[in-house]
């Protein structure tokens, strides 16, 4: 049987009852949670939703009150910490239970302690990278080769982030012309949703990889909370299996995020990010000029030795056909001497036969004539059909690579010509006559153009340039400005 007592208590009396007993018995005792809730009311009180997490489980739940007299302890923490007070931070505090009639259980937090927290982030960082270098995911996105030019760019960010607009910035209002296609995959970089939002984006940027040389993660700074979501396991794996190079500009200097371990490179800001893909392009374009010329110089000195070997070879067969045929009459010359030697020798011996003789001697001579021109014929069509084939190779090879030049160099004569064009438009654009036709004018007082209206008295005559025609007026009244410029 159960012993009750038979005097009837109303609800605020046995409330009260249970209030002085827990009272009596709670004492102040340091304590582990993690905040699920947090809201400042006007009086500067902290009401806070505390919970226990087994795995993804909540195993505990309560209700915590940080007083407005003990509020010094969260300023403080975020002064030890740079951790903004938020959901999802694991703490150590000194606290006690308390009971209301009216407004039930709660636990009152009197000290934090900031030392934990910032070892609780640090532990959870470490067993992360542990378990990506385990995996074999740590190096995995740096051993993709980085494309020598950078032009297509996949940006995941959101699009209202600082580090995106100065990220464009940088990179579209570049002094050297280069252009660049960037795409944005909008996503939340901050809060409770960023960590699911930054993973879609990946994995939307993954599917459309063929499209781009990098994807750049940017985000413009924050408290070290707030860059806490780039060191979530799920994220930091997702980057790493990306099929092409990813850079990181979150925007911190005190500390690298796991994003960072596994990008390809990471970078402090989204600025740097945006500079060095500024720079290798200017290395690349930098390469391209300087082989351009070398390209130039080896084609002139090719055309040189070549244009001074073929006149040298058409010398040396000159020269060489020219021997030829001296020496062939000179040797002809000898034999028509030694057989008209022998032939008057034997006129003064052999009357009879001089006839006979004098016919066989003009006989061979002529066959010896006739076969020594035949010889010196083929030598000379040899030589002439040798000397044509070389000459005609060599300036094929001379044709062609002239050819090949002048078709980059016109290449590039375009390109320049089409920088310069642009350059002209923006000029053309700058021009007063422009200015003038978009309804602007010109003021002039005896003469010179009017800046300030402390230069104009009133009572004085003024010229007004429209974009056509002129107007004279009085100055009847002024107002002086000295402060931002302001149109409208």
């Amino acid at each position: 049987m159960l012993k009750v007592s038979v005097a009837n208590l109303t609800l605020s009396e046995y409330l009260a009852e249970i209030r002085d007993y827990i009272q009596s018995i709670s004492e102040y005792r340091w304590i582990v949670a993690e905040i699920a809730k947090v809201d400042c009311d006007k009086n500067g009180n902290y009401w806070i939703e505390l919970i226990e997490r087994n795995d993804d489980e909540i195993v505990a739940k309560c209700d915590a009150v940080v007083w407005s007299r003990n509020a010094s302890t969260i300023a403080n923490f975020f002064i030890k910490t740079g951790i903004q007070f938020n959901r999802g931070i694991k703490i150590l505090f000194l606290g006690k239970a308390i009971f209301h009639e009216k407004y039930g259980f709660k636990i009152s937090i009197y000290q934090i302690d900031p030392s934990f927290t910032v070892g609780e982030m640090a532990l959870k960082k470490e067993e992360t990278i542990r378990r990506l270098r385990a995996e074999g995911l740590i190096d995995k996105n740096k051993l993709i080769e980085i494309p020598a030019v950078i032009q297509r760019i996949a940006i995941i960010s959101s699009e209202s982030a600082a580090g995106y607009e100065d990220f464009l910035k940088i990179l579209k209002g570049n002094k050297f012309g280069f252009k660049f296609h960037t795409k944005l995959f909008d996503a939340f970089v901050q809060g409770e949703y960023a960590v699911n939002s930054l993973i879609e984006a990946f994995q939307r940027c993954s599917s459309e990889c063929k499209a781009f040389d990098v994807v750049v993660l940017i985000r413009g700074g924050g408290s070290v909370s707030d860059l806490a979501i780039f060191n979530e396991y799920e994220l930091a794996k997702t980057m790493a299996l990306m099929p092409i190079p990813v850079f990181t500009g979150i925007g911190h200097t005190r500390d690298e995020t796991v994003a960072d371990f596994v990008a390809s490179i990471s970078f402090k800001t989204p600025s740097e990010v945006a500079k060095f893909i500024l720079d290798r392009a200017l290395d690349f374009d930098s390469k391209i000029d300087a082989l351009s010329q070398r390209i130039r110089h080896k084609v002139e000195k090719f055309l040189s030795v070549e244009t001074s070997k073929s006149k040298t070879l058409e010398d040396r067969f000159k020269l060489a056909l020219k021997n030829s045929r001296e020496r062939l009459l000179q040797k002809m010359n000898l034999i028509v001497s030694e057989v008209h030697n022998n032939v008057l020798k034997r006129v003064h011996s052999e009357r009879e036969l001089i006839f006979k003789v004098k016919q066989q001697l003009y006989k061979k001579t002529n066959m010896i004539i006739t076969a020594k021109h035949l010889e010196m014929t083929n030598i000379n069509n040899k030589i002439k059909i040798k000397l044509s084939e070389k000459i005609t190779k060599e300036n094929f090879k001379v044709k062609s690579s002239t050819e090949t030049l002048f078709t980059k160099l016109k290449n590039i004569f375009a390109m320049k010509k089409i920088q310069i064009e642009r350059a002209g438009e923006k000029l053309q654009l700058l021009s007063p006559e422009n200015i003038l036709k978009r309804g602007y004018s010109i003021t002039y007082l005896n003469g010179r153009v009017l800046k300030n209206s402390q230069q104009v008295p009133i009572g004085a005559n003024v010229e007004i340039k429209l974009y056509r025609g002129m107007l004279t007026a009085e100055v009847t009244r002024k107002e002086e400005d000295n402060g931002e410029l302001k149109l409208f």
